[in-house]
C-alpha cells in the first residue's frame, strides 16, 4: 500500500511539475513575442541573451534587471514631472492670457464709454460756444449802438446848450441896452436898430445850425421888438417892467439850461451803467468762450486718445488670442506626445518587470528558451 501511495504521489508531483514547467515555458514564449514587438524589447532580449549565455548569470542578471526597472521607473517619474510642469505652465499661461484679454477688453469698454460721454459733452459745448459767440456779437453790436446813441444825444445836448448860451448872450446884450439907453439917450433908436440887426444874424445862425430848440428864436425876436418899440422917453416904471421882463426870460433860460444839464448828467450815468453792463457781459462771454474752446480741445484730445487706446487694446486682444490658440495647440501636442511616450515607457517597464519576475521564478527554463530562440533566430538568418 505504501509503495502504491508513493507511486501515486510521485506521479502527481511529476504531473504538477510538468504543468508548472509548461506554464513557465508558455509565459517565457509569450514574453519573447512581446519583446520582439518594440525596439526596446529587442534591445532587452539582446542583453538577456548575452547575459544568459554566461555559465552562471543568476544574481547578476537579477540585479541588472532590478536596476533597469529602477531606471525605467525614474524615467517615467521624470517624464511625468516634466509633463506636469509643462501642463501647469500651460494652465498658468492660458490664465494669464485670459486675464490680459479681459483687461484689454475692459480698457476698450472704458474707452468707448469715455468717447460716448465726451461726444455728448462735446456736442453740448459746441452749442454753448455757438450761442456764446452769438451773444458776444450781439453784446458788441448793442454796445456800439448804445455808444452811438450816447454820442448823438451828447451832441444834441451840446447843440441845445450852445443855443441857450447864445440866446442868453443876446438877452444880456438887450438887458444892458435897456439899462444903458432907456431913459433919454439920443442914440437909443440907433442902438435898438443895431440890436435888432444882431438878433437877425443870431437867428439866422441858429437856423443854419439846425438847433432843435428854435422856440428861442421867437423869444429873442419878441425881446427885440419890445426894445425897439420902447419909447425914448420912458418912465422909470416902464423901464423897470422891460428890465424885469427880460430878466425873467433870462432866468427861465437859466433854469432850462440847468434842467438840461441835470438830464444830461442822468443820461451819462445811465449810459455808463448800461455800457458797464455790456462791458462786463463782453468780458464774461469772452472768458466763457475761451473756457469752452479749451474744454472742446481737451475733449477732442480725450476722444482721440481713447480711439488710439481702443485700437491698441484691440490689437493686443487679437495678439493674445492668437497666442492662446498657439499655446493650446502646443499644450495639446505635448499632452499627446507625453501620452504616447508614457504608454511606451509603461510598456517597457512592464516588459522589464515581467522578465525579472520570470527569472526570479525559474531562471533555467527562461534561460533555455531564450537561448534556444536566439539560436533558432541565428540559424534562420543564415538559412535565409
Amino acid at each position: 500500500i505504501i509503495k502504491q501511495n508513493m507511486k501515486s504521489i510521485l506521479i502527481v508531483s511529476l504531473l504538477l511539475f510538468s504543468s508548472l514547467v509548461l506554464a513557465d515555458e508558455q509565459r517565457t514564449v509569450a514574453f519573447i513575442e512581446k519583446a520582439k514587438s518594440s525596439s526596446f524589447g529587442e534591445t532587452l532580449m539582446g542583453t538577456l541573451e548575452l547575459e544568459l549565455s554566461n555559465t552562471a548569470p543568476g544574481d547578476y542578471l537579477v540585479n541588472l534587471l532590478t536596476k533597469m526597472v529602477g531606471t525605467v521607473e525614474k524615467d517615467i517619474a521624470t517624464a511625468k514631472a516634466t509633463h506636469d510642469s509643462f501642463q501647469a505652465h500651460c494652465k498658468q499661461e492660458q490664465s494669464s492670457l485670459k486675464s490680459e484679454v479681459r483687461s484689454h477688453s475692459k480698457n476698450v469698454l472704458e474707452s468707448r464709454k469715455l468717447i460716448s460721454s465726451s461726444n455728448q459733452k462735446l456736442a453740448w459745448d459746441k452749442v454753448e460756444l455757438e450761442n456764446s459767440r452769438r451773444q458776444l456779437e450781439d453784446a458788441k453790436t448793442n454796445k456800439d449802438k448804445l455808444e452811438k446813441n450816447r454820442n448823438d444825444e451828447a451832441k444834441e445836448y451840446e447843440q441845445k446848450v450852445n443855443e441857450i448860451n447864445e440866446a442868453l448872450e443876446t438877452l444880456h446884450q438887450g438887458l444892458n441896452l435897456v439899462r444903458n439907453n432907456l431913459g433919454g439917450s439920443p442914440k437909443f433908436v440907433q442902438v435898438a436898430n443895431g440890436f435888432r440887426e444882431h438878433v437877425r444874424r443870431m437867428t439866422s445862425l441858429i437856423q443854419e445850425r439846425q438847433y432843435k430848440g428854435r422856440g428861442y428864436v421867437s423869444l429873442i425876436d419878441f425881446v427885440a421888438e419890445l426894445i425897439e418899440a420902447a419909447p425914448v422917453q420912458a418912465s422909470a416904471g416902464a423901464v423897470q417892467r422891460v428890465l424885469d421882463l427880460i430878466q425873467g426870460i433870462i432866468d427861465e433860460l437859466e433854469r432850462a439850461k440847468n434842467i438840461e444839464y441835470q438830464a444830461e448828467q442822468e443820461r451819462i450815468r445811465n449810459y455808463e451803467q448800461l455800457l458797464g453792463i455790456y462791458d462786463r457781459s463782453i468780458v464774461e462771454l469772452g472768458r466763457k468762450i475761451d473756457h469752452l474752446t479749451n474744454e472742446i480741445n481737451q475733449l477732442n484730445q480725450i476722444i482721440n486718445f481713447n480711439k488710439n487706446r481702443i485700437t491698441d487694446n484691440t490689437r493686443q486682444i487679437q495678439i493674445k488670442k492668437r497666442q492662446q490658440i498657439k499655446l493650446k495647440k502646443e499644450c495639446q501636442a505635448e499632452q499627446r506626445s507625453w501620452e504616447k511616450d508614457n504608454s511606451k515607457r509603461s510598456a517597457d517597464y512592464d516588459l522589464v518587470h515581467e522578465a525579472l519576475a520570470i527569472i526570479q521564478e525559474n531562471i533555467e527554463t527562461f534561460r533555455k528558451i531564450v537561448l534556444d530562440n536566439a539560436k533558432a533566430g541565428i540559424a534562420g538568418a543564415y538559412g535565409n
